[in-house]
C-alpha cells in the first residue's frame, strides 16, 4: 500500500471477504476455481490492499486476517506519525512561548515608555492622576460606575464634589446603575455634578468603573488602583459604547426617588436580574452587579419567580425567555 493512502472498504470488499471466509480451502488453485484465473488475482490484490489476506511465504496458500488485525496494521503507522507530529508541535510551542515572553516584555516596556499603558496600584496616586487628567480635559469626560454604590470612595476618587470638577465648557456625563439612586452619597454627588453643569443618568446594569477623557485616555478602576490606556482608538471605542448606554439611560439630578419613579426603577432592576438569572449567576454575584444588598436582590428574584409562575431559578430562566422578557432585559 502506498504511504498516505488507505483502502475504502466498499460493498465489493465486504462481499469478497465473506466469500473467501466461507471457502474450505484457500490457495491459488481454489481461488481460481471460485473466481476464475484473472478474477482470482484481482480478488487477492484487492483484499491484500485492505490487509485482509496475506500469502504464506514460500507456499501456495493464503491466510485470511482478522479485520481488527488489518486495521491495526494501518493505524499503527498513523499513530506513530501523530506522536512525532505532536512532539514537533510541543517543541515549536515551547520555543515560541519563550519568544512570546520576550515580545510581551518588550511591548510592555515600550507602552510604559510611550505612556500608552500604565498600572497605578497606589490608591492615592491613582486618585491624584485621574483628578488631574479630568481637570485638564478639553472636550468631555465620560464616567461609568458599575461597582457597589455603597463604596462611595469609588466615585469620590474620580470626581470631587466641590462644584467644579471640570473646566467650563467641558461635557461631563456620569452613568450609574438604577440602584445607586437610593444611596444618599450618590444623591449628594449627583446633585453637585448637575449643579456644576454636568449630567447624571442611571441604567439597569453596568460593569466596571471606567472613565474616558477627551476620547484619548481610558481609566479602568479595580479594587486598589487604576489602569490607564493612552490609546485614542481604544478610548474612541469605549466612548462609543458609553454613548450607546447613555442614550438608553434615565436622567438623575440627585433628588430622592418618587413612588412612581421607584416602581419604574424596580421594574428595570428586575429586568436586569432576569438577564443575570439567565446567565446562571448566583444571588451574591447578581447583587454585586446591580449594586444592591443580597437581601434586596433575593426579594427581587422572589418577585420575578412569582410574576412568571416559576418555582425554581432554572424554570424562571426558561419561562422569561419563552415570554419574551429576556429580550427586553437585553
Amino acid at each position: 500500500m502506498v504511504s498516505g493512502t488507505f483502502p475504502h472498504v466498499d460493498e465489493e470488499t465486504l462481499a469478497l471477504y465473506r466469500r473467501v471466509l466461507e471457502m474450505d480451502l484457500l490457495d491459488a488453485a481454489a481461488l481460481e476455481r471460485e473466481f476464475g484465473p484473472d478474477e482470482a488475482q484481482r480478488v487477492v490484490r484487492k483484499l491484500s490492499e485492505a490487509h485482509l489476506v496475506r500469502p504464506f511465504p514460500d507456499a501456495d496458500g493464503i491466510a485470511v486476517l482478522r479485520p481488527d488485525v488489518a486495521a491495526s496494521t494501518m493505524i499503527h503507522p498513523l499513530e506513530t506519525t501523530i506522536r512525532e507530529a505532536q512532539g514537533r508541535i510541543e517543541r515549536i510551542s515551547g520555543e515560541f512561548n519563550r519568544l512570546m515572553a520576550v515580545y510581551k516584555s518588550a511591548v510592555e516596556q515600550r507602552n510604559r515608555k510611550d505612556c500608552l499603558l500604565d498600572t497605578i496600584a497606589d490608591p492615592d496616586t491613582a486618585k491624584a492622576l485621574v483628578r488631574e487628567r479630568i481637570a485638564d480635559a478639553r472636550k468631555e469626560v465620560l464616567v461609568m460606575f458599575g461597582s457597589e454604590p455603597k463604596s462611595e470612595h469609588r466615585f469620590q476618587a474620580i470626581l470631587s464634589a466641590d462644584g467644579r470638577p471640570t473646566r467650563d465648557g467641558v461635557r461631563l456625563c456620569v452613568l450609574h446603575q438604577h440602584a445607586a439612586r437610593y444611596h444618599p452619597a450618590v444623591q449628594d454627588h449627583a446633585a453637585a455634578i448637575t449643579g456644576a453643569g454636568g449630567q447624571v443618568r442611571t441604567i439597569e446594569k453596568l460593569w466596571n468603573d471606567i472613565c474616558v477623557v477627551d476620547q484619548e485616555m481610558v481609566f479602568v478602576f479595580d479594587h486598589s488602583g487604576v489602569v490607564s490606556v493612552s490609546q485614542p482608538a481604544v478610548a474612541t471605542s469605549v466612548a462609543a459604547l458609553f454613548e450607546q448606554l447613555w442614550s438608553q439611560a434615565k436622567p438623575f439630578q440627585g433628588k430622592s426617588v418618587s413612588r412612581s419613579e421607584g416602581m419604574q426603577l424596580s421594574e428595570d432592576v428586575q429586568r436586569a436580574i432576569i438577564y443575570f438569572l439567565a446567565e446562571g449567576l448566583r444571588d451574591e454575584s447578581i447583587a454585586r452587579r446591580i449594586g444592591v444588598s443580597v437581601r434586596t436582590c433575593r426579594r427581587h428574584i422572589a418577585e420575578v419567580l412569582e410574576q412568571v409562575g416559576a418555582e425554581t431559578r432554572f424554570q424562571a430562566g426558561y419561562l422569561t425567555a419563552k415570554l419574551g422578557m429576556l429580550e427586553s432585559a437585553n
